[in-house]
């Protein structure tokens, strides 16, 4: 499979082409969540690793929405990259909040 198509539109409506890879972005997704919970908490106060995790939440998201299978937790729709935004503020929020935000990572929007 060589990649997964969409088009984003912008505030004039204009299409935007990208390309997700999937096996890329199931490979790295399993990368996080085969990882300890205290090696993920680490990677919440790395920004590039934290931008890593935001961009799979978003992707696992997107395509779950589309299939129609809903993705709904405490927080309501979204809840995670929610969490994932108090990370790059302070990353004494991921010291505090972390595991549950391994929790929805690894059990909530698991890449099938």
């Amino acid at each position: 499979m060589g990649g997964v198509n969409y088009e984003i539109q912008d505030r004039n409506l204009e299409s935007r082409k990208h390309t997700f890879d999937y096996n890329f972005c199931k490979k790295k997704y399993n990368e996080y969540v085969t990882m300890g919970k205290k090696k993920f908490i680490k990677s919440l106060k790395n920004p590039q690793k934290l931008g890593e995790i935001g961009h799979l939440s978003c992707f696992i998201l997107w395509i779950k929405n589309k299939e129609r299978y809903e993705y709904r937790d405490s927080l309501g729709d979204y809840g995670l990259i929610h969490l994932l935004f108090h990370c790059a503020e302070n990353s004494s929020f991921a010291d505090k909040e972390g595991g549950y935000i391994f929790q929805l990572f690894k059990e909530d929007i698991a890449l099938l």
